[in-house]
Formats: structure tokens, C-alpha cells, sequence
């Protein structure tokens, strides 16, 4: 039987969001689950790509999607990368900075479902 081991629940969504990389490059993709502590999205080929800079042990990233009509800005790291598909790229993000008032909001969606 699968017991849940994250300390923060995760819940189900699908949403529309954007990836922006360090380069300032914006990728189209879609929120898959959402928690107080992260994201799992989903994308083309485009995620492929997404690399720690030279010398760096990590990818950090921003994510931007909406939640009740509020925009949400979250700097991210990538934790882990795996593909679904031969078109479909899965990322493992985990929040490393958002505003108290966006991370209030995840709260309130997560808990409402």
C-alpha cells in the first residue's frame, strides 16, 4: 500500500503557467499539482534544455501562473526532470521564494480541495 511521505499535501490541478529560465526565456506549460512547498508542471520539449549554469549544482527558475484571479510568482528549483512521453517533459519544482501573500494563497487552494 502507498503511504504519503511529503510533508505537504499535494493536490491535483490544471492550469496554465509559464516557466521564465535565468535567461529570460518564457516556456508555456502546465500546472499539474500544486503544494505549499512545490509544483510538478508539465511541458514540451522546450523543458528538454533546462540546465544548472556551469559550475552550479542546481536549475532555478521562476514560475508564473494565476490562482483566484490573483497572479502568482514563485522562484523555483528544479529537483527533478523525467520524461513522460516522447512530447512531454515532467519538472519536479520546489519554491524557493514567493510573496507571504502568494504562498497564503496556494494554502487556501490546496486546502479547498
Amino acid at each position: 500500500m502507498f503511504q504519503e511521505r511529503r510533508i505537504s499535501p499535494r493536490v491535483h490541478c490544471s492550469l496554465p503557467a509559464e516557466i521564465e529560465t535565468s535567461l529570460g526565456k518564457m516556456i508555456d506549460v502546465e500546472l499539474v499539482n500544486i503544494s505549499r512547498s512545490g509544483f510538478y508542471v508539465e511541458g514540451d520539449d522546450a523543458l528538454a534544455g533546462l540546465q544548472p549554469p556551469q559550475g552550479l549544482g542546481a536549475t532555478e527558475v521562476w514560475l508564473h501562473f494565476g490562482l483566484e484571479h490573483s497572479p502568482i510568482h514563485c522562484h523555483c528549483r528544479i529537483v527533478y526532470k523525467r520524461r513522460n512521453s516522447h512530447d512531454c517533459i515532467g519538472l519536479g519544482l520546489h519554491i524557493v521564494s514567493t510573496h507571504p501573500e502568494s504562498l497564503d494563497l496556494i494554502e487556501r487552494f490546496v486546502a479547498a480541495r
